[in-house]
């Protein structure tokens, strides 16, 4: 992202934005990215499977933010926070990596989401940075044998559980995440 600056609530604050002003959840947010360089959100998916995602890393290290879809939210969450203390300890995250310090035992593929999605996915982190595009990245998990859903003979119910945000709608496999609007009820 060429644009380093952050327009989140925290950096546009009074007066533009007084706190006082802020809802409840746009509050915690702040609470926790003042106090721990992010916040971590867990969404029950329903019909689709949860997934987790951060709020905070491009605002504390000019890092992109962070997705894990197919997962349990608390697990995805931690699977969050582990990529989060890498990034703040100073490692980056480029699109296409294959990495081995994220989930024990098994590789995932870092992706760049792309912004179609945002809206839909991380609605919450949107309001909180203001301006989309934020940059956010996907962790993408393999299966059991270590394939990931791309690949032939991965497993299905794996490569439902994981949308393709890197691509674009209409470039993406038929799937639960192109036929439910995630965003809505």
């Amino acid at each position: 992202m060429d644009d380093q600056s952050c327009h989140c609530l925290l950096c546009a604050a009074p007066p533009t934005y007084p706190e006082e002003s802020w809802d409840a959840r746009d509050r915690t947010m702040a609470d926790k990215i003042r106090r721990y360089g992010w916040n971590v959100t867990g969404v029950a998916g329903d019909p689709t499977p949860d997934w987790a995602y951060s709020t905070g890393l491009w605002h504390t290290l000019r890092a992109p933010e962070v997705c894990v879809f197919g997962l349990p939210a608390r697990l995805g969450m931690r699977i969050v926070n582990v990529v989060g203390n890498l990034l703040r300890d100073g490692d980056t995250l480029l699109d296409g990596e294959r990495r081995d310090d994220v989930l024990t035992g098994y590789d995932v593929i870092v992706r760049r989401v792309h912004p179609h999605w945002y809206r839909g996915f991380f609605g919450a982190g949107i309001d909180f940075c203001r301006r989309p595009p934020m940059p956010m990245t996907q962790i993408v998990w393999p299966d059991r044998a270590g394939r990931f859903p791309w690949e032939p003979d991965a497993d299905p119910s794996n490569r439902d559980a994981q949308p393709s945000l890197w691509l674009l709608p209409d470039d993406h496999p038929p799937s639960r995440w192109t036929h439910t609007d995630p965003s809505a009820g």
